[in-house]
């Protein structure tokens, strides 16, 4: 049974149900410990869609991972696909007859693809790919619809985890480099607000929203959730807290 995306109306209990037993333990690339971790961030991450003017259902495209996806489709009866790199984890998109496709955001969007989208969501992608944002945003473009909008989040880069390695002399970003076969890149760039802005801007995007947000950022281990726990009040100040959520369309 779908539900209403403009109303809140059983929507958490419904995402309550679907992730715990459909992606917690659905196969998908990360282990279900991570999963489990990082729940809240997938929840606030469809709440903040949620508040756009989308258009029910949607067709959407969702660039990494999948998860989210699945999540549309169970919850709202969205029109699904999933893009990413690798064919290896797409058995449990498949099953549940979410389309998928190859594309490499290091190019533009191979003319295989043939759709046009409502959605395009980046959630925590961007800052992997070793290109400027804008040039990012250009080879997606193609992929939306008029007045389509793209909507990822993606880490803060004045986060306090990052300030306070900097303070200690720690490197926070992975080596800027080329992807290479079987190597994962880690963080490669990660924005502030000003910066996201002027790369969506750059792309000749408009900006509908962009802000600050904890993004039910919990931490992986004990101590980190300790040490979130423990400088909560710092998030009170926004430039602080963890992530960065944006939604644009093409001017």
């Amino acid at each position: 049974m779908s539900i209403n995306r403009h109303s809140v109306i059983g929507l958490r209990s419904r995402f309550d149900q679907i992730y715990d037993a459909c992606i917690v333990g659905g196969g998908f690339f990360e282990t279900d410990e991570y999963y489990r971790h990082e729940k809240e961030r997938y929840w606030r991450s469809l709440e903040l869609l949620c508040e756009l003017n989308v258009v029910v259902p949607a067709k959407v495209l969702e660039i990494g991972g999948g998860q989210f996806s699945f999540l549309c489709k169970r919850l709202f009866g969205d029109d699904c696909t999933v893009a990413d790199i690798s064919e290896r984890f797409n058995s449990p998109l498949l099953k549940e007859g979410i389309k998928f496709v190859t594309l490499n955001l290091m190019q533009p969007a191979p003319l295989n693809i043939s759709d046009r989208f409502d959605v395009v969501v980046l959630l925590e992608v961007i800052e992997h790919i070793p290109l400027p944002a804008y040039v990012v945003v250009e080879h997606i473009k193609p992929l939306l619809k008029p007045k389509g909008i793209l909507f990822l989040t993606t880490p803060n880069l004045f986060r306090i985890r990052n300030l306070a390695r900097m303070f200690s002399g720690k490197e926070f970003l992975d080596r800027f480099m080329l992807p290479e076969p079987e190597h994962p890149l880690g963080h490669q760039l990660e924005y502030s607000a000003d910066h996201l802005q002027w790369q969506l801007e750059r792309a000749g995007m408009e900006v509908i929203i962009l802000k600050h947000d904890q993004l039910g950022r919990t931490g992986h281990s004990l101590k980190a959730r300790i040490v979130r726990k423990l400088l909560s009040p710092f998030y009170l100040r926004s430039i602080w807290q963890e992530g960065l959520v944006a939604a644009a369309r093409e001017r």
